[in-house]
């Protein structure tokens, strides 16, 4: 054999590993988790309890979710603006003015906790944004939204005196139309079916959520829940019942 031939073969030879390599590594890629769930957790409806073990049902099928003595459950109901007194762990969002000042167009409640309202005093799934993250993109033409977080000191009409972390007292307008809805602890046993749920933990090999948390919220007007991670409709697990926002 010639060298010329020696070379060609070479190449040829190079030419179908390589091949090899890209398929295995195209048939090593891991596939996404079924429906297209987050791999830890989903949301959807309940539609079945049995035990400690959860029936949800989501655009792509049914969910089997699992929980123990030690899951921690939080339930967000709906409230008004004269559910919000001082003492409380609040969350508002919304946009502000020239001086300052924030009008919010949703407002999320929580009980004070041992450690006070640090980082808003959220816990579950409606915490604010984490120190540093990046903010939401704005539509363009829109003004930025902003967001307050703390404790309600003081509470008059619609204004609203909020101690917070960072920046001291601020004053928050909360207009009638706003959305308020207040998050409190639960247990297994306020879970009801036709309910939305938003379970997070890790999957076991039948694909089950084996859930450290649940957070329970009504489902919208047309008895629907969130679309994303599991979901069904329109609406987010954990945001004001009705709200059209899907699961970011």
């Amino acid at each position: 054999m010639n060298r010329t031939m020696i070379v060609g073969v070479a190449i040829a030879a190079g030419l179908g590993v390589a091949a090899c390599g890209g398929a295995s590594a195209s048939s090593a890629s891991p596939s996404p988790g079924r429906g297209g769930q987050a791999r830890n957790g989903a949301a959807g409806q309940l539609v079945q309890i049995s035990g400690q073990t959860l029936i949800l049902t989501g655009t792509t099928g049914d969910i089997t979710v699992t929980f123990s003595d030690s899951t921690t459950f939080t339930r967000t109901s709906a409230a008004v603006l004269a559910d919000i007194v001082p003492g409380q762990c609040l969350v508002a969002n919304g946009q502000k003015d020239s001086a300052g000042t924030l009008t919010a167009t949703s407002v999320r409640l929580s009980p004070k906790t041992s450690s006070g309202c640090g980082a808003g005093g959220q816990f579950g799934p409606n915490a604010p944004p984490a120190p540093g993250a990046s903010p939401r993109p704005t539509p363009s033409g829109q003004p930025a939204e902003a967001f307050v977080a703390g404790e309600v000191t003081a509470a008059a009409g619609t204004s609203i005196t909020v101690l917070t972390a960072g920046s001291g007292s601020e004053v928050v307008n909360v207009p009638t139309t706003a959305s308020v809805t207040r998050m409190s602890s639960a247990s297994s046993t306020d879970l009801r079916t036709g309910e939305c749920l938003r379970a997070n933990g890790s999957r076991d090999s039948a694909g089950a959520i084996q859930a450290t948390s649940i957070a329970i919220t009504p489902a919208g007007p047309s008895g629907t829940c969130a679309a994303g991670a599991g979901g069904r409709g329109p609406g987010r697990v954990g945001a004001s019942p009705g709200a059209s926002a899907p699961i970011g």
